[in-house]
């Protein structure tokens, strides 16, 4: 008897994992349907920041995510480019930056109490469009938005039979299921910025 309920549990837990890996398997295929891509450059919408990209920012999946404003503050701008009316945004990137010494990684994070942040929403099959500032000197950047990722944790992983699953599952599997904080999916721009001095950026 204490045999068969040994070789049950074991099938339930690789049923389990399985399920589990397939679950995140499909999540990471929805991620790769956002993307960060150039639009223009500007060097006099805001004397305070400098010069700026525009970039497109699109969610071609069914998730909805959130963006945290840089600053923790309300960063709209409308823009009349072109002879018409333009909205966009700065949010929290990540970068990778050319410097004289090489290249830095660097992260702009929300803050830990998430009340003082101002969020901005991407729904499903939408697009906003962001700015990201720029180095001086014409100096290369790589950018990468960061979408938060909804927590997913079902209500199952809380009751009788899902807690005792739980507990038994590999802490890496473990962090998977249970999300304790907000999951940060960094979405690349699809080329370098530099301006001036585009004629160098790589695509």
């Amino acid at each position: 008897m204490e045999t068969k309920l040994k070789v049950t549990i074991a099938v339930v837990m690789v049923g389990l994992i399985a399920v589990t890996c397939l679950v995140f398997t499909r999540d990471r295929a929805h991620d790769n349907q956002v993307s960060f891509t150039f639009q223009r450059y500007s060097n006099d919408l805001d004397p305070y920041v400098g010069d700026v990209a525009f970039l497109w920012l699109t969610n071609a999946s069914k998730k909805s995510y959130l963006l945290s404003m840089t600053g923790n503050s309300n960063t709209f701008v409308a823009d009349t480019a072109f002879g018409r009316f333009k909205q966009s945004w700065m949010v929290n990137c990540e970068f990778d930056d050319q410097t004289t010494s090489g290249r830095s990684n660097w992260t702009q994070l929300p803050s830990l109490w998430r009340g003082s942040n101002s969020y901005l929403g991407l729904g499903p099959r939408s697009g906003i469009v962001v700015r990201v500032p720029l180095q001086r000197d014409g100096q290369h950047r790589k950018a990468a938005v960061l979408c938060e990722v909804p927590t997913t944790t079902s209500p199952f992983w809380a009751g009788g039979v899902g807690f005792q699953l739980l507990r038994v599952l590999p802490q890496s599997l473990r962090h998977k299921v249970i999300q304790p904080k907000p999951l940060l999916l960094p979405v690349w721009c699809d080329r370098e910025l530099s301006f001036p001095g585009d004629k160098y950026i790589q695509k």
